[in-house]
């Protein structure tokens, strides 16, 4: 049986691909017209770039309006790493059926 910890890193890794994927479009889409994607935050404030960092905490760091331009590979590593993060857990689930 696979274990819970598995099933769920794998469904995370999922997730994030799915969520990456979407933006990445957005991203793609807007700079082949030469403009800003039309994404905003939860208050419908127009977002001038990606935020990156750890949001809350006594250890906070954030960068704001990292450009779209930069954003791109950062969104395509990041979607190539949670890829191999789910061939590595698919594996390990293997494994555990096995056992």
């Amino acid at each position: 049986m696979i274990t819970s910890e598995t099933a769920r890193g794998i469904a995370l890794a999922y997730r994030d691909i799915e969520a990456a994927e979407k933006l990445l479009s957005e991203i793609v889409e807007a700079m082949g017209r030469r403009s800003a994607p039309d994404i905003r935050d939860a208050f419908g404030r127009h977002a001038n770039g990606l935020e990156l960092g750890v949001p809350s905490g006594d250890s906070m760091r954030r960068l704001f309006n990292v450009p779209w331009a930069l954003a791109k590979p950062i969104i395509e590593a990041h979607i190539a790493e949670q890829r191999a993060i789910i061939a590595a857990l698919s594996e390990k689930a293997r494994r555990e059926i096995d056992d």
